[in-house]
């Protein structure tokens, strides 16, 4: 299996998350100006928490950095809801089936259910369902667990599955979920031939760009690799995952009579987490604990230099324990 792409820096990432930005705001007039109103308070989780009935929470980062628990995360979250919070996690993961992530954050000892998954890939498969893509072939990038948990129809319509019936030119778009299993191995290859051949969109259900590991280093996830085959083959990227609104949406049928402004998206991105928020008229807070730790004073320069500024600013879920 082939290294996955080597990323330097959070500033490395800037120009590729700036189209986030520009797409959304050419759909949602009125986009531009609410972005850069957010008045980044820094308050204690229980501050920022309290005036907002469902709490919606970004796992990497937020809850966990890979196998490790950010401390104080697992008391946090049932603290909220022992306090009658509705919490769901709200996760670009496409990899893994809810019940999968589900099953991690327990063992790292977070009382969460698999009803209280929402994952990219879930949005996916409500996507796909309810637009002109249904029905119609496509290639996955994506996990084994990725096929089994989210791929429409695999047996009749996936064109990459063993045995299929149908040519890998067959496909009419790309379905997206992971690059865990991509680069260097038989994924890329067997797309690679079929952009040779014919051009079609990526359907992205993650669009992250970077996951910060434990040791401060950043791995290139799916949305860094179908960046690199859109530049290169010129397709055109529909997304799903945060910051777009598919995966939103997703929550928000579940509470259709809850207003907006009574959800808090919490979240370490800017340019998924908090600009997806903004998008959907959500509060919106950055933590310190992911993406974003050791930025501290120089926050504000990242967040001029994204064009995304977050209602609130805590250093993590674990200040629940300072609190106490």
């Amino acid at each position: 299996m082939g290294h996955k792409p080597r990323i330097d820096s959070q500033e490395s990432l800037t120009p590729r998350y700036a189209h986030y930005r520009r797409w959304l705001c050419a759909a949602h007039p009125g986009l531009e100006s609410r972005l850069v109103r957010g008045p980044m308070i820094r308050g204690t989780w229980r501050e920022v928490s309290e005036k907002y009935e469902i709490i919606l929470l970004d796992a990497f980062g937020v809850l966990n950095l890979g196998d490790q628990v950010i401390p104080g995360a697992p008391e946090a979250v049932a603290a909220l809801q022992e306090r009658g919070k509705t919490v769901r996690v709200v996760s670009n993961n496409a990899s893994q089936s809810p019940a999968g992530i589900a099953k991690r954050l327990q063992k790292m000892g977070f009382n969460l259910s698999v009803e209280q998954i929402v994952s990219s890939g879930m949005a996916a498969v409500s996507f796909v369902a309810e637009s002109d893509y249904r029905d119609r072939p496509y290639f996955l990038v994506g996990s084994e667990e990725s096929v089994s948990a989210y791929a429409p129809n695999p047996e009749r319509l996936m064109v990459n599955r063993s045995g299929s019936p149908l040519p890998l030119e067959a496909a009419e778009s790309i379905l997206f979920c992971s690059n865990r299993d991509y680069h260097g191995g038989a994924q890329e290859a067997e797309l690679l031939r079929l952009l040779s051949k014919k051009r079609v969109p990526i359907l992205l259900a993650n669009p992250d760009l970077a996951t910060p590991k434990p040791d401060g280093r950043l791995e290139a996830v799916a949305g860094y690799a179908a960046f690199d085959l859109a530049e290169r083959f010129e397709l055109k990227i529909v997304g799903i995952g945060k910051p777009f609104p598919p995966i939103f949406q997703e929550v928000k049928r579940c509470f259709p009579d809850v207003p907006a402004e009574r959800f808090l998206m919490v979240g370490d991105t800017l340019d998924t987490d908090v600009l997806g928020a903004v998008v959907m008229g959500f509060g919106s807070c950055l933590t310190l604990s992911g993406a974003c730790a050791g930025w501290g004073e120089a926050l504000e320069s990242l967040c001029d230099a994204r064009g995304i500024r977050p209602d609130c600013v805590i250093s993590s879920l674990g200040d629940f324990l300072l609190e106490c």
